[in-house]
């Protein structure tokens, strides 16, 4: 890539080839991977991490999400300082930020402490996440781009995998505390292969739009926030942060197209191309947030599984991720970005169709295979997604377009786990009423239930009905084919997306533009 200095000249972008093309590929492999794992790691440990502080239901939830509320406020904001001051330099920042805010997370004292940690580690993460894309997108050199993608998506799939596993052994054996301890040294061996082979980047000569940072940064703060807190219904609590949220994308939106240095020019959607990867994207990050839901509901619920089964089962399915994504790559060159896109969401839709094959005593295989299905379909998408919208991407942009894809896709994670939820316990409670009435659960105690059976808290808020997995199978032990039924319902729902997404891709990416 290049771009014009103040003095007008011609500045090219420093390329990676041989070792420190690789390293380069690892170093942003293992940033992804920290931004990835270190909230679900937290997730699984939450449980220790609120009765070693003594936190309440509500508090501990807040905890648990509050990285990754951060994360979504600060995306944006970390791509554009990186086109302005650097993506290298940002990003080294997000590592050291990682480093030093989970350290203090361990040692912390109180819930106040681990708050403030947890704020400071998702601005770190935001870092990682927006800016590791764009820096392979801009130190390989064109014919080489696609290819170096797939790799460093390949690498991150693969680096994640462990990371929860090991965050869990180490909090059963030595305390909660050393959960925290998994990130820090991930990431210093990301800092010194970064120090020692990535080079930085070009800046970008552009003033920041500050205003419009600040505007997104709402707009992606209340509109996740009050995704997470619609399982609960439409409460003021959840309403106001979304019409907030809907009022600062508005003005966000028309301050970019009228001011001469946007932070995102959003003219970029103008290019069908663009906005179909976003689209195709969204809908991946989308359906596996609603299926991790689901398949823990049948884990726990139905199967009386532990919750930390979902966790073994991701485990090789995020392994063969890696090597999907890595494939899909070299598919793409050979048969087009188009090609290879609508076959990862053909493969996210059978995942999806074996959904509704589940019975109460199917075999754990069967389960495997979706959730393989929807990850590998997942990993196929991402890869022509990534190269699409950064091959769409202004040369002084290229952090901003990067920040973009992350910031739509964790919106779209968001909604999928709460939408699905919420409908399937309504499905549920619909069709089981009459059989709970003979038992002593209340309609509000058997969705509160519900909401934390999937064995975390960050689902739900709390509050003083909170009911543990094992409430959760009373719940729904004289109800079975009722909690199928839904499953079952909202598979095919959820199949429609995948169908919708497809139509678009096959319409709108013409055959003649996919180059790989």
């Amino acid at each position: 890539m290049a771009s014009v200095d103040s003095s007008g000249s011609v500045v090219h972008a420093p390329q990676v080839t041989g070792l420190a093309a690789t390293m380069t590929v690892v170093a942003m492999g293992l940033g992804f991977s920290i931004a990835n794992a270190d909230p679900t790691i937290l997730s699984a440990d939450i449980a220790q991490v609120r009765a070693g502080l003594g936190m309440t239901g509500s508090t501990a939830s807040f905890v648990a999400s509050l990285a990754t509320l951060t994360l979504a406020a600060a995306v944006l904001g970390a791509g554009a300082l990186g086109d302005r001051f650097g993506k290298r330099r940002l990003f080294v920042v997000g590592l050291l930020s990682t480093i030093v805010f989970n350290l203090v997370a361990a040692a912390a004292p109180n819930a106040g402490t681990l708050m403030v940690a947890r704020a400071g580690a998702g601005v770190g993460f935001a870092l990682l996440l927006g800016l590791s894309l764009a820096i392979v997108n801009d130190v390989f050199p064109p014919d080489r781009r696609a290819g170096a993608i797939a790799w460093y998506l390949g690498a991150a799939f693969a680096l994640s995998a462990p990371q929860p596993a090991i965050g869990s052994m180490l909090a059963e054996h030595f305390g909660w505390r050393a959960g925290f301890l998994v990130t820090p040294v991930v990431a210093v061996i990301a800092l010194v292969i970064t120090l020692r082979f990535v080079p930085e980047t070009l800046r970008a000569q552009r003033k920041l739009d500050l205003a419009g940072l600040a505007l997104v940064a709402a707009a992606l703060l209340c509109t996740v926030y009050g995704i997470s807190r619609l399982a609960e219904g439409l409460k003021i609590g959840t309403v106001v942060p979304l019409a907030i949220g809907a009022l600062a994308g508005a003005v966000f939106g028309w301050r970019e197209l009228h001011t001469p240095t946007p932070a995102v020019d959003l003219r970029i959607f103008g290019s069908t191309r663009f906005t179909v990867a976003v689209c195709a994207g969204a809908t991946y990050n989308f359906l596996t947030g609603g299926c991790t839901i689901l398949f823990a509901y049948y884990l726990v619920t139905i199967r009386g599984e532990s919750p930390a089964m979902l966790g073994l089962l991701l485990v090789p399915a995020t392994i063969m991720q890696a090597l999907a994504a890595t494939g899909a790559g070299k598919a793409a060159g050979r048969f087009g970005d188009r090609t290879v896109l609508v076959t990862g969401l053909v493969v996210l839709l059978a995942g999806l169709l074996v959904l509704t094959a589940l019975g109460e005593h199917t075999p754990m295989i069967v389960l495997f295979a979706a959730v393989a299905l929807v990850s590998v379909g997942g990993a196929v998408v991402q890869t022509p997604q990534s190269t699409i919208m950064m091959s769409s991407a202004p040369a002084d942009l290229g952090g901003a377009v990067s920040a973009v894809k992350s910031a739509t896709g964790q919106a779209a994670y968001s909604l999928g786990p709460t939408l699905f939820a919420l409908l399937g316990t309504t499905m549920f409670l619909q069709d089981g009423r009459e059989k709970l009435a003979r038992t002593d659960i209340t309609e509000e105690q058997a969705r509160e239930a519900l909401r934390v059976a999937h064995g975390g808290t960050t689902a739900g808020s709390g509050g003083t009905n909170v009911l543990d997995p094992e409430r959760a199978r009373a719940v729904v032990e004289g109800a079975t084919e009722s909690m199928l039924g839904a499953i079952h319902t909202l598979g095919l729902v959820m199949a429609s997306v995948p169908l919708a997404a497809i139509a678009v891709a096959v319409i709108l990416l013409r055959p003649e533009e996919n180059d790989g």
